[in-house]
């Protein structure tokens, strides 16, 4: 992110959600973006993910220019989502939730529901859950399945916006594992976007947002 500003559409001429960020990620690494109610964390996401696309400045993904980019295929190949809220869609189970982004994103993949149930146990859930409505999990499985959800098309960056918020202390830790084992040993970059003392001291790199006056 290079000289990076944003501002609503219905703002004053000089009201900026965000100004003049410059923020670097890198693979391998696990990144916190921490700040106060208000100071940009999600728009700031919204911004990596291609969501947003009016903005000041510059964003480059492997050196190419993100407004120069087919937004679509980048959001279905190299960025995965994680929600605080988990958006998983409630009338389908565990295993349909993951295939269906594996449909989404057109990954080719030789027997899906194989590979859902591999994610999932990459996870820390058990197969039997594989067919279970998602409402009938708990909070620490349905981010579970989110997660595995947002690796079926092995993605190089997962955004995670609040992931843990939630959760109780012994799940987020077991979350954030999760997360360190996807930075450090898989080599993708992660960025979380959070409130919590325990994330930040997880985490490789701390990135705080101050509101702008």
């Amino acid at each position: 992110m290079k000289d990076v500003s944003y501002r609503y559409s219905d703002a004053k001429k000089d009201e900026y959600v965000l100004k003049n960020i410059n923020y670097g990620f890198n693979l391998g690494k696990l990144y916190a973006i921490k700040g106060k109610s208000g100071s940009g964390k999600t728009t700031l996401l919204s911004l990596i993910s291609g969501l947003e696309k009016k903005y000041e400045g510059t964003i480059l993904y492997n050196s190419k220019n993100l407004k120069k980019m087919n937004l679509d295929t980048y959001r279905n190949t190299d960025i995965g989502i994680v929600f605080q809220s988990y958006n998983l869609l409630p009338h389908l189970n565990a295993l349909e939730n993951i295939v269906l982004s594996m449909d989404i994103s057109k990954v080719k993949v030789k027997n899906k529901k194989e590979k859902a149930i591999e994610l999932m146990k990459s996870v820390g859930l058990s197969e039997n859950l594989a067919k279970r409505r998602v409402l009938k999990l708990s909070g620490g499985e349905q981010q579970r399945v989110a997660i595995a959800r947002s690796l079926s098309y092995n993605p190089k960056i997962i955004l995670a916006d609040e992931p843990t918020g939630n959760l109780d202390k012994e799940t987020e830790d077991e979350i954030l594992d999760i997360f360190a084992r996807l930075a450090h040993e898989e080599n993708k970059c992660v960025i979380i976007v959070t409130h919590s003392a325990n994330v930040c001291n997880r985490v490789d790199e701390i990135y705080e947002l101050k509101k702008e006056k």
